[in-house]
């Protein structure tokens, strides 16, 4: 039973565009911070109540929307909402993004808004900073999910080539001591496939718990395009089943053996 890497190839495919998208977000994301941070809040009128009094600042009057607080959706459009995979991947309008990065509250408070108080200001521009933050965050972990499967391969490899190298005498050419060997190296294959599977599997639990907060199921949002969830489990049991099968020929040709 031959063993695939396509699974692996695959997935290193899949954190390729995974992370060009996380890295075009992220800096969407900076570029929006910078000109939050370099707009001019609007301040209230000498007799309304002071900006910093409310987050939204001036209540009412909807039609009299100033130009800093449009020209901040106008900056959001421009960068969050124009990195090359936003239709594909989100296709959100203005209102729906602003809620799923900066959450409702926030969202709200641009909505109610009039003019661009400085507290707005701060509080949208400290979400940018989070968002962006989030996505650098994402990158390294997809970086270390990179690294990961690059090095199972490799390790999976390896242990192939092993199992080929057992595999070039015939065992009708084998006599009973030579068996037992054989029988001895495959066990030794085999606890060397236990230990990159626990290994995977604690790689697997590290992304979880460093992006729980971000992705339900990290390993399952890197792969949902591809045709198994756990590329790398997936590859991994081939190999456990290719071994069992040369372990019950191994064990049967001993049963014969005088």
């Amino acid at each position: 039973m031959a063993v695939s890497l396509d699974r692996l190839d695959d997935a290193r495919s899949a954190l390729r565009a995974e992370r060009r998208r996380c890295v075009d977000e992220r800096e969407a994301f900076r570029a929006f911070r910078r000109e939050v941070a370099a707009s001019q809040a609007t301040a209230s009128a000498p007799n309304q109540a002071p900006a910093a009094a409310t987050l939204v600042g001036q209540r009412g009057g909807r039609d009299r929307t100033d130009a800093a607080l449009s020209g901040l959706r106008r900056s959001y459009e421009r960068t969050v909402m124009s990195v090359p995979h936003y239709d594909e991947e989100y296709g959100d309008s203005f209102e729906a993004s602003l809620a799923a990065e900066f959450g409702p509250d926030v969202a709200t408070a641009f909505r109610s808004a009039s003019v661009l108080s400085p507290p707005l200001r701060r509080t949208v521009a400290a979400a940018a900073a989070s968002s962006r933050d989030e996505r650098e965050k994402f990158i390294e972990v997809v970086d270390e999910e990179t690294e990961s499967v690059a090095s199972m391969r490799g390790d999976i490899e390896d242990l192939l080539e092993r199992l080929d190298d057992l595999d070039r005498t015939p065992l009708s050419e084998r006599g009973f001591d030579a068996l037992v060997t054989l029988y001895d190296d495959l066990s030794a294959l085999r606890e060397r496939l236990s230990e990159l599977v626990a290994a995977r599997q604690e790689t697997i639990s590290h992304h979880r718990r460093a992006l729980s907060g971000l992705v339900p199921d990290v390993t399952e949002f890197f792969y949902a395009d591809l045709s198994v969830r756990y590329p790398v489990l997936a590859t991994l049991a081939e190999v456990g089943a290719t071994l069992d099968t040369a372990t019950r020929r191994v064990e049967r040709r001993l049963a014969a053996t005088p």
